[in-house]
């Protein structure tokens, strides 16, 4: 366990647990710097930084994972900083998790078809029970898993079973347009999205660089390369280790390589609450989150507003 964690998730997309359950998991845990870097949308508000600031835990700038591609590679990079407010910045973000909501709706749209009572996108992403209450009204991106938990009370059904009608609406909505759920239309190019990080004002990182590695062995020529382009674009740090990664730990050759890149060493948990990982797990000392955070941008966007949670 470290006391910087600067990768995690809340409910707001893929994570288990709601933003103040999340700061409250957090300082339990001994946790004292948290970034959310939730999917294409940013959980952070002063009213979270100071309820976080009573638990003893720092939320020192928003920040974001954005799921990326490029020249047919995914790339997931981390934005930091008061810069991923800019509310162009932010509609360009959104993009991946917008895509992957219409691909629901599309599937819900079947699915009516045969079966009646089936609430709109908007009512699935809020999670609005047949009672009115709402499991995640600040959901921004929808599983199958989030979407299966609403459905199931409308349908009358187990969860399991309303997860095979809904894969089943899914491949007809992806027979029907092949185009819709396609990497090259799901996720952003990947040294756009590091210009326009940088442009913003963000702090751009490259979250879990050997998650396409199928063992630690394996050919890094092609990752390097990427590497040193996007050091070019404004890439400042990259984590070196992660449990999406060939071995457990930080991986000594990505260690050795950032230094010669000009990359600072990040990390963080990517805590989803799934049991995958924990809290502060393959995060940074004090003395790395220093060396980091002195690489912020220092634009003055802190004034900047767009669709904060609150």
């Amino acid at each position: 366990m470290a006391p910087v964690d600067l990768h995690t998730h809340t409910s707001v997309s893929d994570g288990r647990l709601g933003p103040e359950q999340l700061i409250a998991a957090a300082a339990e845990s001994g946790v004292r710097v948290l970034v959310i870097t939730d999917h294409s949308a940013v959980t952070w508000s002063k009213a979270l930084v100071r309820r976080a600031a009573a638990l003893g835990v720092s939320l020192p700038f928003p920040g974001m994972e954005l799921s990326t591609v490029h020249e047919g590679e995914r790339y997931h990079v981390l934005v930091y900083g008061s810069g991923c407010l800019d509310p162009g910045f932010a509609v360009y973000a959104s993009r991946p998790n917008q895509v992957k909501n219409e691909r629901i709706g599309r599937a819900l749209d079947v699915l009516r078809t045969e079966h009646r009572g089936i609430p709109d996108l908007p009512a699935v992403l809020r999670g609005r029970l047949p009672d009115g209450s709402q499991l995640h009204p600040h959901k921004r991106l929808l599983s199958r898993t989030d979407t299966c938990n609403v459905l199931a009370s409308f349908l009358d059904r187990g969860v399991e079973d309303t997860r095979v009608l809904l894969s089943a609406a899914l491949r007809e909505v992806d027979r029907r347009d092949p185009i819709l759920g396609s990497h090259e239309n799901t996720y952003l190019p990947t040294a756009e999205t590091i210009e326009r990080a940088v442009e913003a004002g963000c702090l751009p990182v490259l979250a879990h660089p050997l998650w396409r590695l199928p063992d630690e062995d394996s050919d890094r020529s092609r990752l390097e390369r990427d590497l040193r382009l996007f050091r070019r674009l404004g890439l400042r740090g990259a984590e070196v280790a992660s449990y999406h990664h060939p071995r457990p730990g930080a991986d000594p050759r990505l260690v050795a390589l950032l230094p010669d890149l000009g990359l600072e060493r990040s990390g963080g948990s990517d805590f989803h609450g799934n049991g995958k990982s924990w809290l502060g797990r393959y995060g940074l000392t004090s003395a790395e989150f220093d060396r980091l955070a002195r690489l912020m941008p220092r634009n003055g966007s802190e004034t900047k507003q767009s669709g904060t949670l609150v």
